[in-house]
Protein backbone atom coordinates (compact mmCIF):
# COMPACT_ATOMS: atom_id res chain seq x y z
CA UNK A 1 0.00 0.00 0.00
CA UNK A 2 1.22 3.21 -0.98
CA UNK A 3 0.49 7.17 0.62
CA UNK A 4 1.12 8.89 -2.79
CA UNK A 5 0.89 12.74 -0.58
CA UNK A 6 -0.55 15.28 -4.23
CA UNK A 7 -0.71 12.17 -6.50
CA UNK A 8 3.34 12.92 -6.53
CA UNK A 9 4.06 8.73 -7.98
CA UNK A 10 0.64 8.90 -9.74
CA UNK A 11 1.96 11.48 -11.55
CA UNK A 12 5.47 10.45 -12.50
CA UNK A 13 4.11 7.29 -13.67
CA UNK A 14 1.77 8.61 -15.62
CA UNK A 15 -1.42 7.03 -14.36
CA UNK A 16 -3.48 9.99 -13.47
CA UNK A 17 -6.92 9.72 -14.47
CA UNK A 18 -8.22 12.36 -16.50
CA UNK A 19 -11.85 11.69 -16.30
CA UNK A 20 -12.35 12.71 -12.49
CA UNK A 21 -12.30 16.64 -12.41
CA UNK A 22 -10.08 18.92 -10.18
CA UNK A 23 -13.45 19.88 -8.35
CA UNK A 24 -14.26 16.24 -7.24
CA UNK A 25 -13.06 15.06 -3.83
CA UNK A 26 -11.64 11.99 -5.82
CA UNK A 27 -9.48 14.04 -7.74
CA UNK A 28 -6.18 12.92 -7.89
CA UNK A 29 -6.81 8.95 -7.99
CA UNK A 30 -5.07 7.08 -10.66
CA UNK A 31 -5.95 4.87 -13.32
CA UNK A 32 -5.91 1.13 -12.33
CA UNK A 33 -3.28 -0.61 -13.84
CA UNK A 34 -0.35 -3.21 -14.10
CA UNK A 35 3.04 -3.29 -14.64
CA UNK A 36 4.85 -6.05 -16.13
CA UNK A 37 8.63 -6.34 -14.43
CA UNK A 38 11.84 -8.37 -15.65
CA UNK A 39 13.67 -10.09 -13.16
CA UNK A 40 16.09 -7.38 -13.30
CA UNK A 41 13.52 -4.70 -12.27
CA UNK A 42 12.76 -3.48 -15.30
CA UNK A 43 9.29 -2.13 -16.36
CA UNK A 44 8.95 -4.38 -19.69
CA UNK A 45 5.13 -3.85 -20.11
CA UNK A 46 1.83 -0.76 -18.87
CA UNK A 47 -1.05 -1.51 -18.68
CA UNK A 48 -3.66 1.21 -17.91
CA UNK A 49 -7.48 0.55 -17.70
CA UNK A 50 -10.81 2.57 -18.19
CA UNK A 51 -12.63 0.35 -15.66
CA UNK A 52 -11.17 -0.69 -12.33
CA UNK A 53 -13.98 -3.09 -12.30
CA UNK A 54 -12.88 -4.60 -15.14
CA UNK A 55 -8.80 -6.08 -14.84
CA UNK A 56 -7.04 -8.60 -16.96
CA UNK A 57 -6.06 -11.70 -15.31
CA UNK A 58 -1.91 -11.73 -15.09
CA UNK A 59 -2.41 -14.69 -17.23
CA UNK A 60 -4.35 -13.09 -19.84
CA UNK A 61 -1.11 -10.49 -19.94
CA UNK A 62 1.18 -12.57 -20.19
CA UNK A 63 -0.44 -14.97 -23.10
CA UNK A 64 -2.27 -12.44 -24.77
CA UNK A 65 0.54 -9.57 -24.86
CA UNK A 66 3.78 -11.07 -24.47
CA UNK A 67 3.06 -14.54 -26.12
CA UNK A 68 3.11 -16.56 -23.25
CA UNK A 69 2.30 -20.06 -23.09
CA UNK A 70 -1.56 -20.82 -21.64
CA UNK A 71 -1.37 -22.91 -18.14
CA UNK A 72 -5.35 -23.10 -18.45
CA UNK A 73 -7.84 -25.92 -19.77
CA UNK A 74 -7.66 -26.46 -23.55
CA UNK A 75 -10.13 -28.54 -26.00
CA UNK A 76 -8.95 -30.00 -29.94
CA UNK A 77 -11.01 -30.24 -32.20
CA UNK A 78 -11.26 -29.66 -35.55
CA UNK A 79 -12.71 -31.58 -39.28
CA UNK A 80 -11.42 -32.60 -42.46
CA UNK A 81 -7.68 -31.72 -42.76
CA UNK A 82 -7.87 -28.83 -40.23
CA UNK A 83 -7.00 -29.19 -36.54
CA UNK A 84 -7.18 -26.59 -33.69
CA UNK A 85 -6.05 -26.76 -30.14
CA UNK A 86 -7.96 -24.02 -27.90
CA UNK A 87 -6.51 -23.00 -24.61
CA UNK A 88 -7.56 -20.63 -21.53
CA UNK A 89 -4.72 -18.94 -19.81
CA UNK A 90 -6.07 -19.95 -16.84
CA UNK A 91 -8.08 -22.43 -15.31
CA UNK A 92 -9.81 -19.66 -12.76
CA UNK A 93 -11.50 -16.63 -12.87
CA UNK A 94 -13.48 -14.02 -11.04
CA UNK A 95 -16.95 -12.45 -12.28
CA UNK A 96 -15.78 -9.51 -14.28
CA UNK A 97 -12.32 -10.58 -15.05
CA UNK A 98 -10.54 -11.15 -18.17
CA UNK A 99 -7.98 -13.92 -19.28
CA UNK A 100 -7.18 -14.59 -22.41
CA UNK A 101 -7.35 -17.30 -25.28
CA UNK A 102 -4.95 -19.24 -27.49
CA UNK A 103 -6.07 -20.68 -30.52
CA UNK A 104 -3.30 -22.95 -32.38
CA UNK A 105 -4.41 -24.10 -35.63
CA UNK A 106 -2.91 -26.81 -38.01
CA UNK A 107 -3.67 -27.16 -41.91
CA UNK A 108 -2.82 -30.19 -43.70
CA UNK A 109 -0.27 -29.95 -46.68
CA UNK A 110 -2.02 -28.67 -49.94
CA UNK A 111 -4.96 -27.33 -47.80
CA UNK A 112 -5.73 -23.98 -47.07
CA UNK A 113 -8.65 -22.05 -45.25
CA UNK A 114 -9.68 -18.25 -45.40
CA UNK A 115 -8.69 -14.88 -43.41
CA UNK A 116 -10.13 -11.55 -44.19
CA UNK A 117 -11.25 -9.55 -45.45
CA UNK A 118 -13.69 -11.73 -48.70
CA UNK A 119 -15.08 -10.15 -51.70
CA UNK A 120 -18.93 -10.21 -51.63
CA UNK A 121 -20.67 -12.56 -53.09
CA UNK A 122 -18.15 -15.42 -52.89
CA UNK A 123 -19.59 -18.03 -50.87
CA UNK A 124 -16.56 -18.27 -48.74
CA UNK A 125 -16.12 -18.72 -44.91
CA UNK A 126 -13.39 -16.66 -43.10
CA UNK A 127 -11.82 -18.28 -40.04
CA UNK A 128 -13.42 -17.09 -37.04
CA UNK A 129 -14.20 -18.20 -33.17
CA UNK A 130 -17.09 -17.29 -31.78
CA UNK A 131 -17.54 -17.87 -27.87
CA UNK A 132 -21.46 -18.51 -26.29
CA UNK A 133 -22.52 -15.44 -24.55
CA UNK A 134 -23.89 -17.66 -21.67
CA UNK A 135 -20.85 -16.85 -19.38
CA UNK A 136 -18.92 -14.36 -21.80
CA UNK A 137 -19.72 -10.71 -21.57
CA UNK A 138 -17.53 -9.55 -24.42
CA UNK A 139 -14.59 -11.00 -26.57
CA UNK A 140 -11.95 -9.88 -28.92
CA UNK A 141 -9.86 -12.20 -30.91
CA UNK A 142 -6.80 -11.13 -33.32
CA UNK A 143 -5.87 -13.61 -36.20
CA UNK A 144 -2.74 -13.41 -37.90
CA UNK A 145 -2.12 -11.32 -40.90
CA UNK A 146 -3.24 -13.50 -43.85
CA UNK A 147 -1.22 -14.52 -46.81
CA UNK A 148 -2.17 -13.46 -50.52
CA UNK A 149 -2.98 -16.50 -52.70
CA UNK A 150 -3.33 -15.53 -56.39
CA UNK A 151 -6.04 -18.32 -58.39
CA UNK A 152 -5.17 -18.06 -61.89
CA UNK A 153 -8.28 -20.09 -63.11
CA UNK A 154 -10.48 -17.62 -61.27
CA UNK A 155 -8.65 -14.68 -61.88
CA UNK A 156 -8.75 -13.68 -58.40
CA UNK A 157 -6.71 -13.76 -55.05
CA UNK A 158 -7.59 -14.44 -51.42
CA UNK A 159 -6.25 -13.90 -47.88
CA UNK A 160 -5.39 -17.76 -46.70
CA UNK A 161 -3.57 -19.38 -44.19
CA UNK A 162 -2.00 -22.57 -44.50
CA UNK A 163 0.32 -24.59 -42.62
CA UNK A 164 0.55 -23.47 -39.06
CA UNK A 165 -0.60 -20.29 -36.76
CA UNK A 166 -1.96 -19.47 -33.64
CA UNK A 167 -4.64 -16.68 -32.87
CA UNK A 168 -4.53 -14.85 -29.53
CA UNK A 169 -7.45 -12.62 -27.96
CA UNK A 170 -9.17 -11.66 -24.99
CA UNK A 171 -13.02 -13.18 -23.48
CA UNK A 172 -14.51 -11.38 -20.72
CA UNK A 173 -16.34 -13.06 -17.91
CA UNK A 174 -19.94 -11.76 -17.30
CA UNK A 175 -20.19 -9.86 -13.49
CA UNK A 176 -22.15 -11.10 -11.04
CA UNK A 177 -21.65 -14.79 -11.61
CA UNK A 178 -21.94 -17.27 -9.10
CA UNK A 179 -18.90 -19.34 -7.74
CA UNK A 180 -18.64 -22.64 -9.19
CA UNK A 181 -17.49 -24.92 -12.20
CA UNK A 182 -18.86 -23.82 -15.55
CA UNK A 183 -18.06 -24.65 -19.29
CA UNK A 184 -17.25 -22.11 -21.82
CA UNK A 185 -19.07 -22.60 -24.87
CA UNK A 186 -17.99 -21.89 -28.37
CA UNK A 187 -17.67 -22.49 -32.47
CA UNK A 188 -14.89 -22.75 -34.47
CA UNK A 189 -15.91 -21.77 -38.25
CA UNK A 190 -13.80 -22.55 -41.37
CA UNK A 191 -13.63 -23.07 -44.63
CA UNK A 192 -10.89 -25.47 -46.20
CA UNK A 193 -9.34 -25.42 -49.77
CA UNK A 194 -7.36 -26.63 -52.20
CA UNK A 195 -6.65 -25.60 -55.61
CA UNK A 196 -9.54 -27.48 -57.48
CA UNK A 197 -12.23 -28.19 -54.39
CA UNK A 198 -13.73 -26.01 -51.74
CA UNK A 199 -14.98 -28.33 -49.31
CA UNK A 200 -18.51 -26.94 -47.28
CA UNK A 201 -18.04 -24.96 -44.23
CA UNK A 202 -17.41 -26.18 -40.72
CA UNK A 203 -18.63 -25.06 -37.17
CA UNK A 204 -16.86 -27.06 -34.62
CA UNK A 205 -18.35 -26.88 -31.28
CA UNK A 206 -16.13 -26.85 -28.14
CA UNK A 207 -16.34 -26.57 -24.77
CA UNK A 208 -13.65 -25.79 -21.55
CA UNK A 209 -13.96 -25.90 -17.65
CA UNK A 210 -13.41 -22.67 -16.32
CA UNK A 211 -13.59 -22.49 -12.22
CA UNK A 212 -15.36 -18.71 -11.04
CA UNK A 213 -13.80 -18.10 -7.84
CA UNK A 214 -15.47 -15.79 -5.00
CA UNK A 215 -14.42 -12.03 -4.80
CA UNK A 216 -12.82 -11.69 -1.77
CA UNK A 217 -14.95 -10.18 0.99
CA UNK A 218 -14.00 -6.28 2.05
CA UNK A 219 -12.00 -5.97 5.36
CA UNK A 220 -14.34 -5.22 8.21
CA UNK A 221 -14.68 -1.90 9.22
CA UNK A 222 -12.99 -0.78 12.53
Amino acid sequence: MLSDRNSAVIEKFEMLNPNVPKDVRFYGIPLPGQYLLAADGVVRAKFCLADYRERPAASAVLVADRGGAPAGPSAEVGAGDVRAQIALSSPTVHSGQQIAVAIDLAIAPGWHIYGEPLPDGEGLTPTAIVFDGDLIAAQTIAMPKPTPLRFAALNETYPVYEGKLRATGTIKIKQKLKPGDYQIGGVLNFQECNDSICKMPQAVRFELPIKIEPMVPAAPKT
